[in-house]
């Protein structure tokens, strides 16, 4: 069997076509690993954030023995990635994982041109809130990603269980992003049902801007027991905690960044929540070939988070970051 003819057979299964005679097992060649070829279409350079789901996709590469291509769009935009995943199909990958950044209808077309190549394609980004067990109708093969309402849900719990009974404010940097929109909406909801009174207040990219909003927001509101950041780096919150001699005010976040190790080190930063980024880029890689290979498919989505980093597991979390497998 070609790796062509694999990807055909792949095609069928995916236009739900059941092959009723299988060829006895001595008369099939087996593509070699190192004839495998998937392509990584990320959101961004392999960089920061970006740069662990790099990472895991490369030695998910290394490990299972297949040739990994790591391509990013130089300004994120619809149109841009969508033209390096056709980038991606042009030279006949045998699988692809794009970094999911928007609604799935946007990919709609592209993803059934790569399928309709006999290539298989999946996202590696969150799965829909909620959605544990894969729709059959998905156009993507898996997803790969933290639940986000979930970590949401997650962020309010942990306060709750911290004793905070004043005003929680949710700062969010990106307000078109649905991902953070989902972040922000689950906590704030969980909070309400308790009883907690909690404000969405929208932000920009800008931590100097993020630092006088939240600063002003907290001489306005001098009830407010915790403030939580959606979308962004820590930093222009801890600069309004500093600023507004806010001892006691609890700052918590999202993802793994130095600021927020070394605050949640010293005190400054209560926890963050980890969606495991490296997982992230690993697995899609990981699922493609199984895949590719035996035709597995996972009946549920793989969610990689939401997990929490405290003072309790900082220390290891850390470790692993400088070695790069967060």
């Amino acid at each position: 069997m070609t790796m062509r003819s694999g990807k055909l057979l792949q095609a069928a299964s995916i236009l739900g076509v059941v092959m009723l005679a299988t060829p006895a097992l001595d008369t099939v060649a087996f593509a070699q690993d190192d004839d495998i070829s998937i392509y990584f279409v990320g959101c961004a350079a392999p960089t920061g954030f970006h740069g662990y789901l790099a990472r895991g996709a490369a030695e998910a590469g290394e490990n299972l023995g297949v040739n990994v291509t790591y391509i990013f769009p130089d300004k994120l935009t619809i149109p841009n990635q969508i033209q390096k995943i056709e980038e991606a199909i042009a030279a006949q990958a045998d699988g692809i994982a794009i970094c999911v950044f928007t609604e799935d209808v946007a990919y709609t077309e592209v993803v059934a041109a790569a399928n309709a190549a006999g290539i298989p394609v999946g996202s590696a980004a969150a799965p829909p809130a909620g959605k544990q067990v894969r729709d059959p109708d998905d156009i993507f093969l898996f997803r790969t990603g933290s639940d986000e309402r979930a970590a949401g849900a997650l962020t309010a719990q942990r306060l709750i269980s911290m004793g905070v009974t004043g005003r929680v404010v949710v700062g969010d940097q990106q307000p078109g992003d649905a991902t953070c929109r989902d972040r922000a909406d689950a906590q704030i909801e969980a909070l309400k049902a308790a009883g907690i009174e909690a404000d969405f207040l929208e932000l920009t990219m800008d931590p100097g801007q993020q630092s006088e909003a939240i600063f002003n927001y907290l001489r306005r509101n001098p009830d407010t027991a915790a403030a939580t950041s959606v979308c962004d780096v820590i930093d222009g919150f801890l600069s309004a905690k500093a600023d507004s001699g806010r001892d006691d005010l609890i700052i918590t976040g999202y993802d793994i960044v130095a600021q927020s190790l070394e605050a949640i080190r010293d005190g400054r930063q209560a926890f963050t929540i980890d969606q495991q980024q490296f997982w992230r880029g690993y697995m899609p890689v990981s699922l493609l070939v199984h895949n590719i290979k035996y035709g597995l498919l996972q009946a549920n989505y793989f969610l990689t988070g939401p997990t929490i980093v405290d003072k309790t597991n900082v220390e290891q979390v850390a470790e692993l970051v400088e070695q790069g497998y967060r």
